[in-house]
């Protein structure tokens, strides 16, 4: 049974998958590895072996020690005519430098630039009965025989003219002789450069392949919060719900009562029945919009004693759409940080908009800068937008609202179909509720709870929580 074939569109799209996540790090890799060729170059080492001395090795530690000293290798220099051989090619560090203007190092002679070479890459070792190996590195490996061979050599000239020249002449137990030649190497040292060249070019891959995924995260990340791809759910249908009026104490004088029951529990009982309500709501009060009948119904307080309760167990940020509740701008540290204006004008994102309550566990954005109006910001397309964005983030948005006198902004926010909290006055009368009631049903508005605490909110009780 042969395999079924695979279908064009399927091939092509595994192929766009491979440009898109590989391309970038493969062209990392190849650049990394370019980088690396004219820093690496082979390697070869040549060995030559001598017997200096027969018996006594103090005597052959001495003589190793000359065949290593700096005069004896001017001398070979000398002899053997290896200066401008030995001379190291320009680095491609210097010849960059040199291309930007950066200053150079004082000048050196030819014969110390040998000498250095010589001191780096020469190694002379002891290895007992007499004998001592002449060992040379370099790139190219018939540089390295000689060098090794010419050293050697050098050695048994010295020791025949020291005997020569000497008054005693004694015999030596063993003539210095060169016991092994030094021979071109066939193969470099490890590691080859070609693997130093693969090394830089993985290396480059992994990086770039690392920078690549930690990118698409961040951007799927930032997707999550772009309003771009936030679309307004339709208005609700239907009838409004009217959730528990809680904490209300107002007389009807004269109206209809209410068939929700009305409780008179402390301020602190009142909130937590509120935020009871939230919390068994669970998803369908992930956008809780807090308003009031008027600038004096303590909104603003509500909207944050309610997120800073909630944020002891859940993901919440506050959005502060009323600018001109003074107590909305302290929430940060700084006061001029960036805010809700700055997002609406687009001239700030996500990231620099969000910051972390100084009093509790939430997320806040501040009012921001620019606007003071509250209508106008309401009534904002792109308001709608970005709460149903921050809505897919947090567990729950709690906006801390104007009073809704407009009807297109506010048929925008229920469009969102928010839980939406309105605060009535202390004593207000109960026609004045039902009639805000009505009104934001009429505009949208699907779920509408109604607070009145029994006192008015003292200074502290923003702290609750």
């Amino acid at each position: 049974m042969s395999a079924s074939p695979v279908p064009p569109q399927a091939r092509a799209s595994v192929l766009r998958a491979l440009r898109r996540h590989l391309m970038a790090p493969v062209l990392a890799g190849a650049v990394c590895a370019a980088v690396m060729v004219p820093f690496t170059a082979a390697r070869y080492a040549s060995e030559a072996l001598l017997r200096v001395e027969g018996r006594q090795n103090e005597s052959s530690r001495s003589r190793v020690q000359v065949i290593g000293s700096r005069e004896f290798a001017r001398q070979i220099l000398a002899d053997a005519g290896l200066t401008a051989r030995l001379l190291p090619p320009p680095q491609a560090t210097v010849r960059l430098a040199g291309l930007f203007g950066a200053p150079r190092s004082l000048p050196v002679s030819r014969e110390t630039q040998a000498l250095r070479e010589i001191e780096a890459n020469l190694t002379v070792v002891p290895l007992g009965e007499g004998r001592a190996a002449i060992s040379y590195v370099a790139t190219d490996p018939r540089l390295a025989a000689d060098v090794a061979n010419a050293f050697a050599d050098g050695y048994l000239k010295l020791q025949q003219t020291t005997t020569a020249f000497s008054m005693n002449p004694q015999p030596a137990p063993a003539t210095p002789r060169v016991l092994a030649r030094a021979e071109p190497a066939e193969l470099p040292l490890l590691p080859h450069p070609w693997m130093l060249v693969a090394g830089a070019g993985i290396a480059g891959f992994v990086l770039a392949f690392a920078v690549q995924a930690l990118a698409r995260r961040r951007r799927a990340e930032v997707h999550a919060l772009d309003p771009a791809d936030a679309v307004a759910a339709p208005a609700p249908q239907g009838h409004a719900q009217h959730l528990p009026w809680i904490g209300s104490e107002a007389e009807d004088d004269g109206a209809e009562s209410e068939a929700e029951p009305r409780r008179r529990v402390s301020r602190d009982g009142e909130l937590a029945d509120l935020a009871r309500l939230v919390e068994l709501r669970g998803p369908a009060a992930g956008l809780v919009v807090v308003t009031g009948l008027g600038p004096e119904a303590g909104a603003a307080d509500c909207a944050l004693a309610l997120g800073r309760s909630l944020a002891v167990e859940k993901r919440v940020v506050i959005v502060c759409l009323d600018v001109a509740a003074p107590q909305l701008d302290g929430l940060t540290a700084d006061p001029r940080a960036a805010g809700l204006t700055d997002l609406l004008f687009g001239v700030a994102s996500f990231s620099d908009v969000i910051h972390r309550e100084t009093a509790s566990r939430c997320h806040v954005i501040p009012p921001g800068r620019g606007a003071r109006e509250a209508d106008g910001l309401v009534s904002a397309e792109r308001l709608a937008l970005i709460l149903g964005a921050l809505e897919r983030t947090y567990d729950h948005v709690v906006v801390a609202a104007p009073p809704l006198s407009e009807e297109e902004g506010a048929g925008r926010l229920a469009a969102l179909q928010p839980t939406l909290i309105l605060v009535t006055r202390p004593g207000g009368l109960a026609t004045d509720a039902v009639q805000a009631f009505d009104r934001l049903a009429s505009w949208g508005f699907g779920d509408i709870a109604m607070v009145t605490f029994t006192e008015a909110p003292p200074p502290g009780f923003s702290q609750a929580a």
